[in-house]
């Protein structure tokens, strides 16, 4: 093959895979020499060197047909199939467009005429037949041939041509290959180690796999060839597993670098960072966009600048949360960002601006060629996705560039296209980019995994097969869709019956004990299908393998054990409370008595939870909406002996115009819109109608105070700020707190470490008269009071409560002022400590900061 090579003949390989590992043994044959300058080795796979061919004898003959790109041939297969009256009913079309083109290249690949299919006349086969002959009609009405046929138009070609002796020839290139061309034998070697691996499961096989590579490694020059052969399906745990064993370094946060293995077929070009980023933002400018999907744009590296950029754009990110629908279009978005942050005075990042971009894509309505659309998208893409290419990886640009060569095959493709809406366009380009397989270029790896059955041709110092049970070797049958099992068996298809498999096996078999001096053959003793065991096929007298390290590990396993001892501090006091740092409100004192490190972090920290843009009104602003609807109600009445003389009429009108108004004010900030509001207006109406009710049965009393938001709460020689819903004056002078709960509520504010000390802080602002606070559960679920009361009957089935052992109202006040006292006391002088009261972490959202016992945050029981 070197000697073939040096003399500038071309080397044919029967696939892509095998082309590239000959193209790549050669080149490292000539640095291994020392060379420094040598010819670029011809080594082609047979279908990419049949569309050079082709295209070369288009230069000379322009009336030749041109040949469909994949893209345009899966793409047209998808139209044939759709346009059919049997694909009309199929629940898969795209799965029948892929069947259809599979069985088209098996009767080219294995010389099955079109004729014998008449024999095994069935649903399918009739459908098949049908869709065929649409295909070749719309391949000579576009002037145009598929891939499947280039070999029948291919003569004896000029020069001595060499192709490589596989089994993986199918019979007609075979055939075109004997008559043309001179084989070239592959190189073999004696196997001096044979053996066999069996672990526990699959997952440890992989494991075992990979420890086994990194100890052969540490010997110079190793090289090793792994086959596994449901690579497709388990592609990232197959890298899971060398990652860990292979390249450590890939799980820490600096550059992942270079691993000495590559994994053949590649990935779908669509998963790549620098491809997704630009379909997400062409995705974004077709239709309503959900809040997550704009804020990962909104956020996405390749839109910033710099780290300051990132910062900014992160902080409109969370400012946002608190306007923004659930979903809009991209100008919605993009208008709403700058309106937040003019409104909450902070800079607009430049990400906006290169999101503009995206936007200009409106600028271009109706149906346009598809050579149209690739140029408006390469202005959009270079103006924002793709503006700072500078930074990024060879990976990225590599999958940048194999992007832009799919973009040149569809402006290519006009004729087939034809005008398509930009919607239409760009689910064309997406489905091309996830159909399109990408592998970066890595050089010449000391470890090759391949997920093809095939024959690796080269000497390797070893050979590594996965997957060798008595239930996966040899292969299972596989026939070909659509096509008569019996023709297939007739005309030697391999998958298609179960003695042709076992031959392929055994064949296989034998030619990986001569690639390679050492030869692994494994198998898991339990599958997803059940127990397993080694295939009888295997080679006798194999010495049986022990894996030295079988366990699968996490991917952070090999950083975590490699790295040093942490040193462990403890640390559970902040600095004080400074002259002028602001101590907030009640959720202050809440979150300090509930956990100190709690009031420690959501008050001085700023730590919060995300808020995420729901559908309609979110749980706060429904509680919003109650507050503002019932300040407007009480205000009007006053008391409840306005409410008793109350007509319904005019109750339906006040609730009406409550609501509304309600309405109003929350949607100053976020508007749901018309729908929604309609909806929120008729529950706050029924809501309300049924607290009314309520409060009817309640004894006498006025509305003194309502949403009394101008006073502050003096703990510990702090001030909080403090907002009392409603305060009412009964018959006799006494007075009673109020505080709306929308939800769930239940007499918190007891015991030395209150869960909700809220009405403890209102009943010390407010003392005078006081003998009763309360908990108003305006619910529809479950409406009612939940009371701390000295006296009975000031609302329904009230009876006096326990006051915590105390005298008298007056002396529950007292005792409540100490305990406000030292938790105030304890945020002052920095107290962070984590202890939780039992409840307190199932309403956390701080667990990843505190790092809180997974045992105590599942305790179901207060003393656990």
């Amino acid at each position: 093959m070197l000697a073939a090579a040096a003399a500038g003949r071309t080397v044919l390989a029967p696939n892509a895979e095998l082309a590239a590992a000959l193209f790549e043994a050669i080149e490292q044959a000539h640095r291994d020499a020392g060379e420094e300058v040598w010819p670029t080795p011809q080594v082609r796979d047979f279908s990419g060197w049949l569309r050079e061919r082709h295209a070369q004898r288009q230069l000379l003959d322009s009336k030749s047909p041109r040949v469909l790109s994949e893209v345009e041939e899966r793409e047209l297969w998808r139209m044939v199939i759709d346009a059919a009256e049997p694909g009309r009913d199929l629940l898969d079309p795209a799965g029948a467009a892929r069947a259809a083109r599979r069985a088209r290249r098996t009767l080219r690949e294995y010389a099955i005429p079109l004729q014998a299919l008449a024999a095994g006349s069935s649903e399918e086969v009739d459908a098949f037949l049908g869709w065929n002959r649409d295909f070749e009609h719309r391949c000579r009405e576009l002037d145009c041939i598929s891939a499947d046929a280039l070999l029948i138009r291919e003569a004896a070609p000029h020069g001595s041509l060499h192709w490589i002796d596989s089994p993986h020839w199918y019979p007609a290139a075979r055939h075109w290959l004997e008559r043309n061309g001179q084989a070239l034998p592959p190189p073999e070697l004696a196997c001096s180690d044979l053996s066999l691996c069996r672990t526990p499961s699959p997952a440890e096989e992989l494991a075992a796999m990979a420890d086994w590579a990194r100890r052969e490694l540490a010997l110079k020059g190793f090289r090793a060839w792994i086959c596994v052969p449901d690579l497709n399906r388990r592609r990232a745990e197959v890298v899971d597993a060398l990652d860990g064993a292979l390249a450590p370094h890939r799980f820490g946060l600096g550059e992942p670098g270079m691993a000495p293995y590559a994994v053949a077929g590649g990935t779908p070009l669509a998963g790549y960072a620098s491809v997704r980023a630009a379909l997400d933002l062409l995705d974004a400018s077709i239709g309503t966009v959900s809040f997550a999907r704009f804020s990962a744009l909104l956020r996405s590296p390749e839109l910033q600048a710099s780290e300051a950029d990132a910062g900014g754009t992160a902080r409109l990110d969370v400012l946002l949360r608190r306007h923004a629908l659930n979903e809009a279009d991209l100008t919605g978005w993009l208008d709403l960002s700058e309106r937040v942050a003019r409104v909450e005075n902070v800079a607009a990042p430049a990400a906006l601006q290169r999101l503009r971009a995206a936007q200009r894509l409106l600028d271009f309505p109706g149906a346009r060629h598809c050579s149209e659309w690739v140029s408006i998208w390469l202005n959009a893409l270079q103006a924002a996705a793709w503006s700072f290419r500078a930074r990024w990886s060879s990976i990225e640009y590599q999958a940048a560039e194999r992007l832009q060569e799919l973009l040149a095959t569809l402006a290519g493709a006009d004729a087939l296209f034809g005008p398509q809406t930009r919607a239409a366009a760009q689910r064309i380009l997406r489905r091309a980019a996830r159909d399109t397989p990408f592998q970066q270029q890595t050089g010449v790896p000391a470890v090759w995994v391949s997920g093809q059955l095939l024959d690796p041709w080269l000497n390797y110092d070893a050979v590594w097969v996965c997957g060798c049970s008595d239930e996966r070797w040899p292969p299972p049958m596989a026939p070909v869709a659509l096509l008569p099992i019996g023709l297939q068996r007739q005309f030697g298809v391999i998958p298609a019956g179960a003695d042709s498999q076992l031959r392929m096996a055994a064949d296989l078999q034998c030619r990986w004990q001569k690639r390679a001096h050492c030869c692994v053959f494994s198998f898991a003793d339990s599958t997803e299908n059940g127990p397993g065991s080694a295939s009888p096929l295997l080679p006798k007298g194999a010495r049986v393998m022990t894996a030295t390290n079988s366990t699968p590990q996490p991917l952070w396993q090999a950083m975590y054990d490699a790295a040093p001892a942490a040193e462990s501090f403890w640390d559970e006091l902040a600095p004080s409370l400074a002259a002028n740092e602001h101590a907030g409100g009640v959720a202050t004192l809440r979150a300090q008595s509930r956990c100190p490190f709690r009031g420690f972090a959501e008050a001085r920290l700023r730590a919060r939870a995300l808020e995420q843009p729901t559908p309609g009104f979110n749980e706060r602003e429904r509680g919003e909406l109650v507050h503002h609807a019932l300040e407007y109600v009480w205000s009007q009445l006053r008391s409840s002996t306005a409410l008793q003389a109350l007509h319904p009429d005019a109750q339906w009108q006040l609730l009406d115009t409550a609501a509304c108004r309600a309405l109003e004010i929350v949607c100053k900030r976020r508007n749901p819109g018309e729908r929604w509001r309609g909806r929120e207006r008729l529950r706050l109406q029924n809501l309300l109608g049924k607290w009314l009710d309520l409060e009817r049965a309640r004894a006498p009393f006025e509305v003194e105070a309502l949403e009394q938001s101008d006073r502050l709460a003096r703990f510990a020689g702090l001030d909080f700020e403090v907002r009392i819903d409603r305060i009412d004056r009964l018959a006799d002078g006494a007075r009673v707190l109020l505080d709306y709960k929308t939800g769930a509520a239940s007499p918190d504010w007891r015991g030395e470490r209150p869960e909700n000390p809220q009405l403890p802080i209102y009943a010390l602002l407010r003392p005078d008269g006081l003998i009763a606070v309360a908990y108003a559960k305006v619910n529809a679920a479950d409406p009612g009071f939940v009371v701390e009361s000295a006296r009975p009957k000031i609302f329904p089935r009230n009876r006096p409560t326990k006051l915590e052992g105390m005298a008298s109202f007056a002396q529950l006040v007292d005792v409540w002022s100490q305990r406000l006292e030292r938790i105030a006391a304890g945020f002052a002088a920095g107290r962070a400590e984590v202890a939780p009261t039992p409840q307190a972490c199932q309403s956390c959202d701080l667990h990843e900061l505190c790092r809180v016992p997974a045992a105590l945050e599942e305790a179901d029981e207060p003393d656990e």
